[in-house]
């Protein structure tokens, strides 16, 4: 044979493998779309164990909007639609559906965390979660620091997340504060558990700042003064910590 031709055959023959290898791998990744879905997998990346939602819980939303894929051929499932059915959950953050090469459908779902528990003076009682938004309360029931006063739902996660966030992330004031709380016009005060005073945080401003002034006041102030002499502790005002005494 000449070498013009051994040169083309082989071409042909790698040609030939590339080919069955790319059908190979796309049959592998993608299940023949008319094979019926053999199952349902769920995970939830719970990392936190808030429990909020539970996979019974995820099987009868997509039963309620009659997307359940068991049982249907997988070029009937819509994931994208179970997709977005699911993150329009006030439960659900983040939702991936996708098919696996065994024929199953499986859903890798990531909570939203709740941060702060509110109860406000119109009665609500719901969430501030990680996400700059609100959860309704519901069954649900888990230990955090309570806001009171007058917040408003619908602008609660807006206004309140980056303090919720800082109090909640940090063990010193998760475990310091037990309630904060919102007056009429707006004002912050934040009640400890330890001692008989109240914290004027004012407003979200400069959160970062206002509780290093008053984590710092609290061990070098407070712990040789006494926990109970003073009546306020405010931090309201930059680069200042204003004690009023009872």
């Amino acid at each position: 044979m000449r070498p013009v031709y051994k040169t083309l055959l082989k071409i042909v023959i790698l040609l030939g493998v590339a080919s069955y290898l790319v059908y190979a791998l796309a049959s592998l990744n993608h299940p023949k779309q008319e094979l019926e879905c053999k199952g349902l997998s769920i995970h939830i990346n719970d990392e936190q164990h808030t429990d909020f939602i539970n996979e019974n819980e995820i099987r009868d939303l997509l039963v309620k909007k009659q997307l359940f894929p068991e049982g249907r051929a997988l070029k009937d499932v819509d994931l994208a639609q179970m997709e977005s059915v699911l993150v329009a959950s006030p439960y659900i953050e983040e939702a991936l559906c996708y098919t696996t090469p065994e024929g199953q459908v499986a859903i890798r779902v990531t909570p939203r965390i709740p941060i702060m528990h509110v109860i406000n003076t119109a009665g609500e009682d719901f969430y501030i979660d990680n996400c700059g938004g609100t959860m309704p309360r519901g069954h649900h029931v888990i230990d955090l620091i309570v806001m009171t006063g007058y917040v408003q739902r619908a602008t609660a996660g807006a206004l309140y997340t980056p303090l919720a966030t800082k109090l909640n992330a940090d063990t010193y004031w998760r475990d310091q504060i037990q309630e904060v709380h919102v007056d009429a016009a707006g004002e912050i005060t934040l009640t400890p558990h330890i001692g008989d005073h109240i914290i004027i945080l004012g407003d979200t401003s400069n959160i970062e700042d206002k509780l290093s002034r008053m984590k710092t006041f609290q061990s070098e102030g407070l712990d040789k003064a006494g926990w109970n002499r003073y009546k306020t502790i405010s931090v309201k005002y930059a680069g200042q910590v204003i004690a009023t005494k009872r």
